[in-house]
């Protein structure tokens, strides 16, 4: 079964993070490579140093040694882990490996949920967001995947921002980015109860190789979708969260 959804809306312009009321965390935010697409939409921008040196290290620190992971299979079409949390709600707490404080790394994790943060995407993409799914970290090792998808389970999301905190040394081993338009997007059956999907991506896809201290911005559509290349060696480290309308619309 083919399930091809109209485009809901396109993003055709580059971000751009302004420096008022900037967090101390934050670094200089500088717009690095673009994956435009053939319909001349934005495939997705990387934002590069955009923590400080020490807060990126904190926060990589954190996420390889703090992080409880468990893993996040499904089906043929992911093999990857992310972040346990003390609840079954997606935004309870992160289990952590250690109790107390983890000081600069948390107040970097904090940012993807501040108002800065959110007030320069909103511009960017044209309308106010606010954080659909929280901030979760995700540890990919040798042999993990995710095929491509599109995170894009309602036309109210509309951008997601994946923090990259795999060091710089690591980056030719595999666990690249890659993004395309939408050819179809077939059903399968999984082993659970409940059909799962697969999407195929027209020729011509973007990749990008993975760099420390930047983020991904996706903006989200049924036209667009992306993945990350198996990981040869090694862990790939990063943390996705998912924005959508402020408003939710009846």
């Amino acid at each position: 079964m083919t399930l091809v959804r109209p485009v809901e809306y396109t993003v055709v312009r580059l971000p751009y993070f302004s420096g008022d009321s900037r967090p101390d965390v934050v670094g200089t935010c500088g717009v690095g490579e673009s994956a435009m697409l053939a319909d001349g939409t934005v495939g997705a921008v990387r934002i590069e140093d955009f923590f400080t040196e020490a807060a990126a290290n904190a926060l990589h620190a954190f996420v390889s040694t703090g992080v409880v992971f468990e893993r996040d299979d499904i089906g043929e079409t992911k093999r990857a882990s992310r972040a346990s949390r003390t609840g079954e709600l997606p935004d309870d707490p992160i289990r952590t490996t250690s109790d107390g404080s983890h000081g600069e790394a948390e107040d970097a994790l904090a940012i993807f949920g501040s108002d800065w943060f959110i007030e320069n995407l909103s511009r960017w993409i044209g309308v106010p967001l606010r954080v659909l799914r929280p901030s979760t970290p995700y540890r990919l090792v040798a042999g993990d995947y995710i095929d491509p998808h599109d995170d894009y389970p309602a036309p109210e999301y509309r951008l997601s921002v994946a923090c990259n905190l795999t060091p710089n040394s690591d980056s030719n081993e595999g666990g690249e980015t890659y993004v395309g338009l939408v050819d179809a997007v077939e059903e399968y059956d999984g082993d659970d109860f409940f059909p799962l999907k697969r999407w195929r991506l027209k020729s011509g896809e973007s990749t990008l190789q993975p760099v420390f201290n930047s983020l991904l911005l996706l903006p989200l559509s049924s036209a667009h979708a992306h993945a990350v290349r198996r990981v040869a060696s090694g862990s790939r480290y990063s943390i996705t969260t998912l924005y959508g309308d402020a408003v939710v619309k009846e």
